[in-house]
């Protein structure tokens, strides 16, 4: 079955390199860039920036490393009557700006990267294409900004050439994680059958190697998490950490490393634990820094593997060298990717597929050695299982009356574990729920406002999305405290609170009771004048009823103060919350029953 497999996938990365887009050079003309080291340029100015500022780039596209400044791009678009697509070919770009001008004016412009969701290409492809204007005198723009490394192969092709190259692609994308699937299934069931944790290691190491290599040709992006811009911004680094954290635990198993080694064992712990640990910071990490960090650990940690293989070989190992040789296609694999990341090898083919081929020859070459090893160990053990056949009928029938009063004890105490766990979580929810409300309202008390606001305002500054906050006082609300009581404040307080809720029913609005008579409103994704309308809903819903109450009608104005975090203010979320309390004793100042907005001109 092996050996039909390679047959298949040498046929695959034949197809695949195929698939290879090729340059239209004498179309596009030369390419130009431009360095933009402030990051303030705007297309205008670019526009007419003199020729001395270009530099022309010598190869057929621009490759600047690990650089996270923003590069402009520039090159004459040939005039054609034909449909045409302008096609960059590197699918891990976090910003692409793509700007069509004839004439000094905007023609055309597209937004693209990763930063963005896949439901936002205009084109659905696993890398960046656009459409290009039939305006002739075209000159292409192009603003690339990323912290992966700043690759920027651009191509002009027609819309026939594309779907034929993405047919071959996906078809080899098609064949080279069908043939991951099958393995890791086909792994799992001997795993299941045989219960031998080598072969569950090796499946787990095939998921995260057939994630890393989907994440590095943008397919993850496109069929996996394709909303997910979290995901797609550490899943390079995240999957590649995991991919040596379980090839080190499935070595160390797979050859029987303590028995050998306990030095190689160490390193191989040493390996699993630092690739493992890379994983867990990589999310909190900047994505340069923890490529750079992955780059150093995949670099030391395959030299240190092909080090141990060959010892191992040389002991005599035959496993030891069926692996040297699924190692080293893996490691030559790792070597090309990573010379092409840092730019230093510039061999498309290399660069997009060298890790597809090294893990598809290596987990198919390990996929062997695991067979090799299991029907050597079932010869070994048939001759044992025959001399303990003989031995074990004496005591088999003791032995099963045994394991059957052992299993009425493990399903006794498992019942009556599951039924502990779920009520301790039901308890655990109940206190989250009640640490989060206010008693008296039912609706959210200070500290989760604390906690919210400061994950919104994050979030919002990271998407560049409005955020509003409104602070809402009950004008003279301590004397009708002294004049009704405190029971008749509270239905008055329970009341406002359903009618707070009532104006705020997006699924992005949250209420809060601030404190006393005080009352807080989260608009997520909302400008100024949204806010300002609110705010008059909320003030019309409260002015155009009184309060029912045992003491009987009782009717209340409020003060209200709004503020609106964008990317230009406010860099703290204290700043908001201080501005939007500021505008709300304004509103006291003015003569209450008012609604004061920051000014944060």
């Amino acid at each position: 079955m092996n050996a039909k497999f390679t047959a298949l996938l040498a046929g695959l990365f034949l197809l695949l390199s195929t698939s290879v887009p090729t340059a239209v050079a004498e179309q596009l003309g030369s390419l130009e860039y431009l360095l933009d080291e402030t990051g303030t340029y705007s297309l205008e100015q670019v526009v007419a920036l003199p020729q001395q500022h270009w530099a022309e780039v010598q190869e057929e596209k621009l490759s600047a490393g690990y650089d996270q400044r923003p590069y402009w791009v520039r090159a004459s678009i040939p005039n054609s009557e034909e449909r045409r697509l302008l096609h960059i070919a590197y699918p891990l770009l976090d910003s692409i700006h793509v700007y069509f001008v004839q004439q000094g004016e905007l023609v055309s412009f597209y937004e693209l990267g990763d930063h963005l969701p896949f439901s936002a290409r205009p084109i659905v492809h696993e890398e960046f294409v656009v459409d290009i204007p039939s305006q002739s005198h075209l000159t292409l723009y192009l603003r690339v900004q990323t912290t992966s490394a700043l690759n920027v192969p651009v191509y002009i092709t027609s819309e026939k050439a594309l779907h034929a190259t993405h047919a071959k692609s996906q078809m080899g994308f098609g064949i080279y994680f069908g043939v991951l699937i099958c393995m890791v299934l086909y792994n799992i069931f001997g795993y299941i059958v045989i219960r031998d944790t080598s072969v569950f290691s090796y499946s787990v190491f095939v998921i995260v190697v057939g994630l890393m290599t989907a994440s590095l040709t943008g397919v993850g992006f496109h069929y996996v998490w394709p909303n997910n811009i979290w995901l797609q911004e550490h899943a390079l680094v995240l999957f590649g950490s995991l991919s040596f954290t379980f090839a080190a635990i499935f070595i160390h198993q797979m050859l029987e490393i303590k028995e050998y080694s306990k030095a190689y064992s160490k390193g191989l712990w040493l390996v699993g634990i630092s690739s493992g640990a890379l994983a867990l910071i990589s999310v909190f990490l900047p994505y340069h820094t923890a490529i750079r960090l992955l780059l150093i650990l995949s670099s030391v940690s395959t030299v240190f593997i092909a080090v141990l293989a060959i010892d191992m070989w040389r002991r005599g190992s035959i496993y030891a060298r069926i692996f040297a040789c699924a190692w080293a296609a893996f490691l030559l694999a790792v070597f090309l990717n990573s010379l092409g990341y840092l730019g230093i090898l510039d061999t498309k083919f290399m660069q997009r597929y060298a890790i597809m081929a090294g893990s598809g020859i290596e987990v198919l070459v390990l996929s062997w050695v695991l067979t090799l090893r299991f029907s050597n160990e079932r010869l070994q053990k048939l001759s044992a299982q025959q001399e303990a056949l003989r031995k074990a009928k004496e005591a088999q029938e003791a032995q099963r009356q045994l394991n059957e009063e052992l299993e009425e004890r493990v399903e006794e105490r498992t019942f009556e574990l599951g039924i502990a766990l779920r009520e301790l979580q039901q308890v655990n929810q109940e206190l989250e729920r009640k640490s989060s409300e206010d008693d008296l309202t039912k609706l959210y008390n200070r500290r989760h406002f604390d906690r919210l606001l400061t994950s919104e305002f994050r979030r919002a500054w990271r998407s560049e999305q409005p955020l509003a906050l409104i602070m809402l006082d009950i004008d003279f609300f301590k004397p009708i405290n002294d004049s009704h009581g405190h029971m008749i404040g509270d239905q008055i307080l329970r009341g406002l609170s359903k009618r707070l809720k009532q104006v705020a029913k997006r699924s992005g609005d949250s209420v809060f009771r601030f404190g006393g008579e005080e009352f807080a409103l989260l608009l997520t994704n909302t400008e100024k004048k949204q806010a300002e309308v609110v705010a008059d809903n909320i003030r019309a819903a409260i002015n155009g009823s009184p309060f029912p109450t045992d003491a009987g009608d009782i009717a209340i104005t409020v003060s209200m103060g709004v503020a609106v975090a964008t990317n230009e203010e406010f860099e703290v979320p204290e700043q908001l919350l201080k501005a939007a309390d500021d505008a709300l004793y304004q509103a006291k100042n003015r003569g209450r029953d008012q609604i004061v907005c920051a000014d944060t001109a």
